[in-house]
């Protein structure tokens, strides 16, 4: 008969077995979450009760993807403008106070469109949305 020391050092295994078993259980699962994701936002998995579930979650991505292009605008922004010989430029500045080039701000022609899933603003030539990844 084992004693009592030696059942509870078994308990102690059995309960170490069980929570790194559940550890890779919970990777296991969110593995399997992040490609059904991956597959409803690439319209290869259609269903009513999983598209309600990724509903919020399409809200994180574009919370996400809208904050990372604050972050890129902030920081072009910090950076100035730069003359192509790579003088630092303000708005203001109309030649290039080192080489003396014309200062010409590029205009953004690009046309947008909105996504239908997510509403973002996006290049309209774009086959999947960046926020979202839905097909477009």
């Amino acid at each position: 008969m084992a004693t009592r020391q030696e059942i509870m050092r078994e308990i102690d295994k059995l309960n170490k077995s069980v929570e790194d078993t559940n550890l890779r259980k919970e990777e296991a699962l969110l593995n399997l979450g992040i490609l059904v994701y991956q597959k409803v936002r690439e319209g290869l998995l259609e269903n009513d009760e999983i598209d309600k579930i990724c509903e919020p979650i399409i809200g994180f991505d574009h919370v996400i993807y809208d904050s990372k292009v604050k972050i890129h605008n902030y920081k072009k922004e910090l950076e100035g403008i730069k003359c192509s010989c790579g003088a630092s430029l303000s708005p203001e500045d109309r030649f290039c106070g080192s080489c003396g080039k014309k200062v010409e701000i590029p205009v953004d022609n690009t046309e947008y469109t909105t996504c239908e899933r997510c509403l973002s603003k996006i290049d309209s030539s774009s086959t999947f949305c960046p926020c979202c990844g839905i097909r477009l």
